[in-house]
């Protein structure tokens, strides 16, 4: 069987053997047109296999006097179109998608710092005035054992204690918040 009015009039009838002999004639033709504007193989395979269904199920309105080869390259050309939108249209969602995520976990993050400052000023405040106050030349005033203990007047081995004790209390009651933010 070759090429011919009498090929497309079959077709149109529904002959699936006229059907078979274009698809095997035109599909490595296709394939290849879908391939090179795509450049990958699963999505050509899955136009190229689309092309023969959309063909065969217009079948029908297939014009006898029409040249079969102008017909499927226009399908193609319009369903890598087609693809390409899509793709592009999921690419842009998932865009967006990773952007509204990052910005939702820098939200999260900062109410969570937030959060754990608060609590963390709170137990701070909990602390002995005196351990309190050693504490804070420590960690916010960034002064040495040394120094705190000359400016207060009183031994560096009494500074290292009231700060031991301080970050012993402050992680035993930070657990629990810790815990209510993991879970």
């Amino acid at each position: 069987m070759h090429m011919n009015s009498q090929t497309l009039r079959l077709l149109r009838e529904g002959d699936e053997k006229a059907f078979e002999y274009i698809f095997h004639y035109y599909y490595n033709q296709i394939y290849t047109f879908v391939l090179n504007t795509l450049f990958d193989k699963t999505f050509a395979e899955d136009i190229t296999q689309s092309v023969f269904i959309s063909l065969w199920e217009k079948r029908e309105t297939i014009d006898l006097e029409t040249n079969i080869a102008p017909l499927l390259y226009t399908i193609a050309r319009n369903q890598v179109y087609r693809q390409t939108e899509r793709l592009l249209l999921k690419y842009k969602y998932e865009q967006y998608q990773q952007e509204n995520m990052q910005e939702n976990r820098d939200i999260e993050e900062d109410v969570n710092d937030r959060f754990l400052e608060n609590i963390l000023s709170e137990l701070i405040e909990k602390l002995p005035s005196d351990r309190r106050r050693i504490f804070l030349l420590s960690r916010k005033d960034n002064l040495s054992n040394k120094e705190i203990a000359s400016r207060l007047h009183i031994s560096e081995k009494t500074v290292e204690t009231q700060i031991r004790r301080s970050l012993i209390f402050l992680r035993e009651k930070l657990k629990y918040y810790l815990n209510l933010l993991i879970f």
